[in-house]
């Protein structure tokens, strides 16, 4: 009579544990060669928009202003074009820059740009609708939110005063603010110029670094120059990055009076006055740094808080050691 050679049912299941055995050690290593690997991108896109920053002032003398006014009345004028948009010939995307037509942002009042926002204008959804891979760091697990804004995850550095509205900051960006290397006297190598941030989901109710929009008379002494004055505030607002175009200081600046991923809530208030972002990223332990001589730099959440303002200024003669 023939033998039938097989497995019995006890050794199935004995290679199937087995199976499943190495699969749950193996799929740990996976994920974190692809947690590394977004986390080397993300470094790499900073270290592509320092050297846009420097083939940007090598061309222009300066570089860009965070934000900029192009208007003069309407209730939204102030804040119409960030610092990444200017970019965009530095960084390989020359065709989205030429579908942004300037002379169609402010002054405002007019058709088809009623309240002098560019955001509200339809002539630029075109150019800031367009995801930007450089713009954006994998390791956040937010994706884009908006179906006619594509997002960022990089901000520029405001310094340590939030007050960047009608006047000069003491970081690298502000409003109205163009800086030039001959201005960075603190040196290059210790001063940040781009910081990253996490993209915020249109829903203030689910993430943690939401922040409080303070609105005159809604946030009754709330003040961003002073962080703790805010923390009494339930956070009501959840756009922050979520429009690389844009203007606005919750799109493209953020403040380094403060640790990386710094535990209390962001606070812009009151209005769009002054703003207190703190770098934050989904990388465990801190967030990445361009500074301004395009050095890319991991610095902690332990950070000390005199070192992360003195690497946040341009000019104030701070000594910085290790970081």
């Amino acid at each position: 009579m023939r033998k039938h050679h097989g497995f019995t049912l006890v050794e199935l299941l004995v290679v199937i544990a087995i199976i499943g055995i190495l699969v749950s050690l193996l799929l740990p290593a996976v994920q974190q060669a692809r947690a590394a690997a977004r986390r080397v991108q993300c470094g790499n896109n900073l270290k592509q928009l320092g050297i846009a920053l420097h083939n940007y002032h090598g061309t222009h003398r300066m570089f860009p202003a965070g934000h900029l006014d192009t208007g003069t009345t309407g209730r939204a004028y102030r804040h119409q074009i960030g610092w990444l948009t200017y970019l965009l010939p530095f960084i390989e995307q020359p065709a989205v820059y030429e579908l942004i037509d300037f002379r169609k942002i402010g002054p405002s009042n007019t058709d088809p740009n009623p309240n002098g926002s560019a955001t509200s204008n339809p002539a630029f959804f075109a150019a800031g609708g367009t995801d930007i891979g450089a713009f954006i760091c994998p390791s956040d697990p937010v994706r884009r939110v908006s179906p006619v804004w594509a997002p960022t995850n990089y901000m520029g550095n405001q310094g340590i005063d939030c007050r960047c509205r009608g006047k000069t900051c003491n970081g690298v960006f502000g409003h109205n603010t163009w800086t030039r290397f001959a201005e960075i006297t603190d040196g290059t190598a210790t001063t940040i110029a781009i910081g990253e941030t996490l993209k915020g989901d249109l829903n203030p109710n689910t993430l943690q670094d939401n922040y409080i929009f303070g609105r005159r008379g809604g946030g009754v002494g709330a003040n961003a120059q002073n962080i703790d004055s805010c923390q009494n505030l339930t956070p009501n607002a959840s756009d922050r990055a979520t429009v690389w175009f844009g203007g606005h200081p919750q799109h493209n600046m953020f403040s380094t009076d403060r640790s990386p991923n710094d535990a209390r809530f962001d606070c812009k208030a009151p209005n769009n006055g002054c703003t207190n972002f703190a770098a934050r990223s989904a990388h465990a332990g801190g967030a990445f740094f361009g500074m301004c001589d395009g050095s890319v730099h991991f610095i902690s959440d332990s950070i000390d808080r005199s070192i992360i303002r003195a690497l946040g200024t341009k000019s104030s003669r701070e000594v910085v050691g290790e970081f």
